[in-house]
């Protein structure tokens, strides 16, 4: 087991959880941490010391990737941000397994039906959906509330990749698309199966990515891996976009109407600062590419893209598309957060893997040559 099955929390660990917990479970809305904070003030008690203090496996940096009872990496929220809860939360607090945990399993089973009896075809991809009237037909116990917070409860799970999503304006009706990633849960037959595997999940993706991962974890699950190797000198460090990929991009836009001149500006600067070691230059820059570059893919906004556009190398680049997306918030978070003794200090270990955005543009390229041919 890890220790989010043993972890034992203290008072005021507890009372977070809980005063994050009423309003979601009562109005299917998750609530602002300002409203958390506002709680824990009124006794004197620093509630952002007290949620990074929670347990969590996975990466330990403060803007890695992992897993707990609160959704997202352990930085400072603002008071305007958002706080989630995740299924895991069920393990400590019986009213979110009541009403969120044994319901979300229930659906997850419902899933893995839906992708294993949907038609396959040998010449086209398609993928089975959950439909909100659907599943109040096929599930008529659940609580519309439930349905309601469902799509979000999905999309904030680490291990659960949705295969596009939509929602109608009045917010009653909504879909997600199911893809391969179901698969890894279809023996899940309780609360306790679904936090165990996504937290294999989680430490095996820590350690295949995050050289700070937490070993003790991932002794849980498999032989310790060797020591890593060390950082390369600064002057070793090898671009963070491949040059060749640049060549690429530049030759592949000469036929289309896109201009790639910023682009191209952006991705030099990149590399130009993660070769010198300067993690804020970089992380900005990343955020930068990732805000360019969605009207070629037929997007305005980058979480469009990464959460419908559906991706040649599908899984993969998909995985990567949206593990993009929450570094996008990082950077944002890095870069314009105001000065406090809680904010922590990004390092170039922190930006997100160079594959990840290589792969983004090396589907970029496609779609250029693609636009140029005319199919």
């Amino acid at each position: 087991m890890t220790d989010l099955f043993n972890a034992q929390l203290s008072n005021d660990q507890q009372r977070l959880l809980h005063q994050i917990a009423a309003p979601w479970l009562a109005y299917g809305e998750p609530p602002l941490w300002g409203h958390i904070q506002h709680h824990f003030d009124a006794d004197r008690i620093d509630a952002d010391k007290v949620l990074a203090s929670l347990p969590r496996i996975g990466s330990s940096t403060p803007f890695g990737a992992g897993y707990g009872f609160t959704v997202g990496p352990r930085t400072a929220l603002a008071e305007t941000d958002v706080v989630r809860l995740t299924v895991a939360s069920s393990l400590v607090l019986p009213e979110v397994r009541m009403v969120v945990g044994e319901p979300f399993v229930r659906v997850l089973r419902h899933m893995v039906k839906l992708h294993t009896d949907k038609q396959f075809s040998p010449h086209e991809i398609t993928n089975a959906q959950l439909r909100s009237e659907e599943l109040a037909e096929a599930m008529p116990h659940l609580k519309p509330a439930f349905i309601h917070m469902l799509p979000d409860l999905l999309s904030y799970e680490p291990c659960i990749s949705i295969a596009g999503s939509s929602r109608a304006s009045n917010e009653n009706s909504w879909w997600v698309g199911i893809n391969r990633s179901i698969l890894a849960f279809r023996d899940v037959s309780s609360v306790e199966d679904y936090i165990e595997v996504t937290s294999r999940i989680v430490v095996e993706e820590a350690a295949k990515y995050t050289r700070d991962y937490v070993r003790d974890h991932y002794v849980q699950f498999g032989p310790i891996l060797p020591e890593p190797e060390p950082e390369p000198a600064e002057h070793e460090r090898a671009p963070y976009i491949d040059p060749a990929l640049l060549d690429d991009l530049e030759d592949a836009a000469k036929q289309t109407t896109w201009k790639v001149h910023k682009l191209l500006d952006l991705a030099r600067e990149l590399n130009a600062n993660h070769e010198a070691g300067h993690p804020y230059a970089s992380a900005a820059l990343v955020r930068a590419i990732l805000d360019h570059i969605p009207p070629v893919f037929g997007f305005r906004e980058y979480k469009q893209l990464a959460s419908q556009y559906v991706f040649a190398v599908r899984r993969t680049d998909g995985a990567h598309a949206k593990k993009l997306l929450d570094f996008r918030d990082i950077a944002d978070d890095a870069l314009h957060r105001p000065i406090s003794p809680n904010v922590p200090v990004i390092q170039m270990g922190d930006l997100p893997e160079p594959a990840r955005l290589n792969a983004i543009l090396q589907e970029l390229v496609a779609v250029l040559r693609k636009s140029a041919s005319g199919t």
